[in-house]
């Protein structure tokens, strides 16, 4: 049997440049210490470095191609997405992969549509990008992906987990919104950095995956949605635990009894009054555990680096930048088994978490001892605390916005745009949900959930103050991220790649 004919320059020089991947290397290097940790077996490690190999081959394939044809723009890389039988979102998160590493410069094109009012601004239109590679010795520059220790130390962490979760040999810690590196361990493979939501997150990209769409389009200030509704539970256990609507249990407690899940991501208290510990629910039972919200970081998605959810149907609960980790995982699939097995993201709208000693100086100024706290919300501007003697005590969040995290200044979603379904309170009446269906696997279990009877549903349009409420505020957090990137940028600090 012969290669000849099969085998290119082309082919050989990609390949050569894969190999000469430091994620590659790394992984390779490291194989006896990845074993050693436990977490992934031999057949799993070797699942993961071929999917990583192709996936570096591939991407090293479209910089080869730039090299040849630019400047190019979209009609350009929709070629090479025909060239090679590939959906055009999948070319197009390539080229943002090879822009966070520097290898290419992408230059957009809007036209702008004039207002039809006087106090509105003109709108962008996007129109076309001009793409071009860079000139030097591009081996030079792979390094690109750091520690994620530097994501750590620079306040732009999100406190999401992912890092931890995905580690191969168990190496980095989160605590209390503050991660940390035991460097003896480390192997330096980057992975941390690749799925980081906080290094480099392609938005336009998770916009086409999320929307289904090979286009690129401008959203409203909550992102892509198929329908909107406000919802409440009407399980009894779940409404007496639940925070507003308890919709985000009642989707737990569905794909448990239905047996779509095995296992759920949330987050439940800990022994410390109001502190958050990830949880791993394996139940409907324990749902009510979880149930609730909590305004402290909680980095949920470090749980997935157990062994024993390697071939368990999980389902995450968790806050935008979760959901960011998870969907941006799909896109640069890099084979992690416990990634892949995510088969429900529910997201849970997020202005601002607190670092614990964040609360319990906000149990201070209210002059409530934390031990008595019963339930935490914000609504209406306020921080509201309230206590298992009765009391009802609040704080304007203007007051305490300096308690939160400075990590959270630099995230735009409010709304979990990147979930399935995303849950909140705000636009929804009093006790009750608003609820984002966001794709199709979303808009399932939403309605799987009204007709086996287990929530109470109304359209958004007929509900007050609905979805204008949530806009505007959506588009205060988009405009204050906005401002503290801007500004990190002006003092030459790090800042997230959006």
């Amino acid at each position: 049997m012969t290669l000849e004919g099969k085998i290119t320059w082309e082919l050989l020089r990609n390949i050569a440049d894969t190999f000469d991947s430091y994620r590659i290397r790394a992984l390779i290097d490291a194989k006896e210490d990845i074993l050693n940790a436990g977490i992934y077996d031999e057949k799993a490690y070797y699942e993961i470095l071929f999917k990583m190999f192709d996936e570096e081959q591939l991407k090293y394939s479209l910089l080869r191609y730039l090299k040849i044809h630019e400047p190019i723009n979209l009609s350009g890389l929709k070629i090479f997405s025909e060239n090679h039988s590939l959906e055009f979102k999948k070319t197009f998160s390539l080229v943002q992969m090879l822009q966070g590493e520097q290898l290419i410069q992408v230059s957009e094109f809007y036209e702008e549509i004039p207002s039809s009012t006087e106090e509105q601004p003109p709108k962008k239109l996007f129109k076309d990008i001009s793409i071009t590679c860079f000139k030097g010795d591009f081996t030079k520059i792979k390094s690109v992906y750091e520690p994620v220790k530097t994501i750590f130390s620079s306040e732009n962490c999100s406190g999401c987990g992912v890092c931890s979760g995905i580690c191969p040999v168990n190496c980095i810690t989160l605590k209390n919104g503050k991660g940390s590196v035991n460097d003896d361990i480390c192997i330096r493979c980057g992975l941390c950095y690749l799925a980081c939501p906080r290094t480099s997150l392609p938005l336009k990209s998770l916009y086409m995956y999320q929307d289904q769409i090979d286009e690129i389009k401008e959203y409203s200030a909550v992102g892509p949605f198929i329908e909107a509704f406000v919802a409440q539970t009407k399980i009894p256990e779940i409404k007496i635990a639940c925070q507003d609507g308890g919709i985000s249990s009642t989707c737990l407690y569905y794909l448990f009894d239905q047996g779509k899940i095995d296992v759920a991501l949330s987050a439940k208290t800990s022994d410390d009054p109001w502190r958050p510990d990830p949880f791993l629910i394996e139940q409907k039972e324990t749902i009510v555990q979880a149930a609730g919200t909590k305004y402290v970081n909680n980095p949920n998605l470090q749980l997935l680096n157990q062994n024993k959810l390697l071939d368990k149907r999980i389902a995450v609960v968790g806050v935008p930048c979760q959901m960011q980790a998870l969907l941006k995982s799909k896109i640069y699939n890099i084979g992690i088994p416990s990634l892949n097995n995510v088969v429900y993201r529910i997201g849970i709208f997020c202005m601002e978490s607190f670092p614990y000693e964040g609360f319990l100086k906000i149990c201070k100024i209210l002059n409530v001892n934390v031990q008595d706290v019963k339930k935490t919300d914000i609504n209406k501007g306020k921080f509201f605390v309230y206590t298992n003697s009765g009391e009802e005590l609040s704080v304007p969040i203007k007051d305490i916005s300096n308690l939160a995290r400075e990590d959270c200044e630099v995230c735009y979603d409010l709304t979990s745009e990147s979930a399935d379904i995303s849950i909140g309170s705000i636009g929804a009446p009093p006790g009750w949900n608003m609820v984002l269906i966001r794709t199709q696997k979303g808009k399932e279990l939403y309605h799987e959930l009204i007709a086996k009877g287990l929530i109470e549903s109304k359209h958004v349009n007929d509900v007050k103050p609905g979805l204008p409420m949530l806009q505007k505020i959506a588009g205060i957090k988009r405009n204050t991220c906005k401002k503290h990137v801007n500004a990190k940028i002006s003092e030459n600090k790090r800042f997230p790649q959006y």
